[in-house]
């Protein structure tokens, strides 16, 4: 089965003055390739030129999340969870993408391949955009309303504190 694409958002962090994390973010519902086929997200992102003004898509870094690293993604998103990571993606095996919970800052996003890696920064708002794109996606995942999603999620950190 081919990957099936969705809907998508961009997101563009254009006035970072470190180059590092001048970058475009695009995350994209997608269902996976196999015999489950769930559904997840694709995330990548890209460098921009220094001035801001265009997107270097042909330097993209893509990686899909699995079923679980979904669902850490959205924990990070909402506070939940302070860091999520996704290690060894790709064919060889040399992709990873890491989510830092800053608190009330926001969150940084972290993709890398081969030792290449582009930053994205997250203030609050985009924080809770973002949060809200990723959440939907999860509830459509699991079948259920956003605010179930929600709920078992606070119950699952919970129950990891005992």
């Amino acid at each position: 089965m081919m990957n099936q694409f969705g809907e998508q958002l961009k997101l563009y962090s254009d006035r970072q003055r470190d180059e590092k994390k001048r970058t475009a973010l695009d995350v994209q519902y997608v269902q996976s390739e196999g015999k489950e086929g769930f559904l997840t997200l694709n995330i990548s992102m890209a460098p921009m030129t220094l001035e801001g003004r265009d997107v270097l898509w042909d330097q993209k870094i893509t990686i899909q999340l699995s079923r679980y690293e979904l669902t850490a993604f959205c924990g990070a998103l909402f506070g939940l969870e302070k860091e999520m990571r996704a290690k060894f993606h790709g064919a060889n095996k040399n992709k990873g993408f890491v989510v830092n919970n800053n608190g009330s800052v926001g969150c940084g996003m972290t993709i890398s391949e081969a030792g290449n890696t582009m930053t994205f920064m997250l203030d609050h708002a985009r924080r809770i955009e973002l949060g809200a794109f990723v959440l939907r996606r999860q509830a459509e995942a699991w079948k259920m309303s956003a605010s179930d999603v929600l709920a078992i999620m606070r119950q699952s950190v919970s129950i990891k504190k005992q």
